[in-house]
């Protein structure tokens, strides 16, 4: 079975122009966690809750907590996205999808076609739904 079969298509996307205070904003009031920075209609980095609570942090650390709603909230999400996206084609085999995310240590792996177009996410709790739920249909199956 392939990726396509459990990818989340309907996802939130930003720009590497949006602000900082915006993307947290996005964070706060929705339950996913990562974000695709799309430009000219192409991937070309991703952001997670995480990256912000870092960025939160280190600021606060390095500024004493002056000055957060002028620099850090207005500063740009190209300052801070991750650009080296590490990306599948939706043709990728769900159990290779598993293996590189275990692997590279990392929690979502966006789908692209062959322009860098993005088509959707899947994350860890994507494939643990898949594995536990298919567990859970073949017992019933055997049965």
């Amino acid at each position: 079975m392939t990726i396509v079969t459990i990818m989340t298509t309907n996802m939130k996307k930003i720009t590497p122009g949006d602000k900082f205070a915006d993307v947290q904003e996005i964070f706060n009031n929705n339950s996913f966690h990562h974000l695709l920075v799309e430009q000219n209609g192409r991937l070309v980095g991703i952001v997670s809750d995480r990256d912000i609570s870092r960025q939160i942090a280190g600021y606060l650390k390095n500024n004493q907590g002056s000055n957060f709603t002028t620099q850090l909230a207005n500063s740009n999400i190209a300052d801070f996205m991750t650009t080296e996206v590490l990306t599948i084609d939706r043709d990728t085999p769900i159990g290779a999808a598993s293996i590189l995310l275990l692997e590279k240590n990392i929690s979502c792996l966006p789908i692209v076609d062959a322009h860098n177009v993005i088509e959707g996410i899947v994350t860890r709790e994507d494939l643990l739904k898949y594995y536990v739920y298919s567990e859970k249909i073949n017992a019933c199956l055997d049965a």
